[in-house]
Order: structure tokens, then sequence, then C-alpha cells
């Protein structure tokens, strides 16, 4: 369902679609797990979105570039640039409107 990535250098980001999601946690982090349930609802409502996921501790740098202030997060790429990143997961609904408005989908679940 996610694609696991271990590290988010240039060489990987150019490889991703060119709209991309990608999932921050850390593996202890209550809230990341919450935060992913919802992610796994919409992917499994919407199975064709490119999310990636990586634990945070493995990126500091990247972490540090996007300037990222905490986990969990979802960072939304546009061309491997950060277009936003939302820290707070306040339903499914609201995840999916979003997810979707950001892939240019008018298809809601």
């Amino acid at each position: 369902m996610f694609t696991q990535l271990i590290s988010l250098d240039d060489t990987q980001l150019s490889k991703l679609p060119p709209q991309s999601l990608v999932f921050l946690h850390t593996p202890l982090c209550g809230t990341c797990k919450v935060a992913r349930r919802m992610l796994e609802v919409v992917a499994a409502l919407q199975s064709d979105i490119p999310i990636f996921e990586v634990d945070a501790n493995f990126v500091p740098e990247t972490l540090q570039a996007w300037q990222i202030a905490s986990v969990p997060s979802l960072v939304y790429l546009s061309q491997g640039k950060v277009a936003s990143v939302q820290y707070a997961f306040s339903g499914v609904a609201e995840l999916a409107e979003r997810i979707a408005h950001f892939l240019g989908s008018d298809t809601r679940p």
C-alpha cells in the first residue's frame, strides 16, 4: 500500500511520480500510528495514490532542509519539491479531500 523509502536524496526524489505524498513518521510515535491508519483508509478508497513513507530518524538532513517541525507529517511533493506539509490529521474525509485536491482529482470517497 505504501512504498517504503530509506532515503530522500535527490536521486530518490527524481524517481518519484510528479505528484507524490511522503509520510514521515517514527516507530514509537502513537499519533503517527493513528495518522498512518487514516492514510491507509484513504489509500484503500483511492488505490492510485502515490504514497511513500520514511522513518524520520533516518533522514535528518531532509527534515532540516524541508523545515519539518514534527511527526507525523504528510509532505505533498510536486516535481520533487515541497508543495505543502500537513501536520494535523483531523479525519479521513478531510484527508481524502485534501489529497484529491492536490492530485487534481474531483473524486471523493
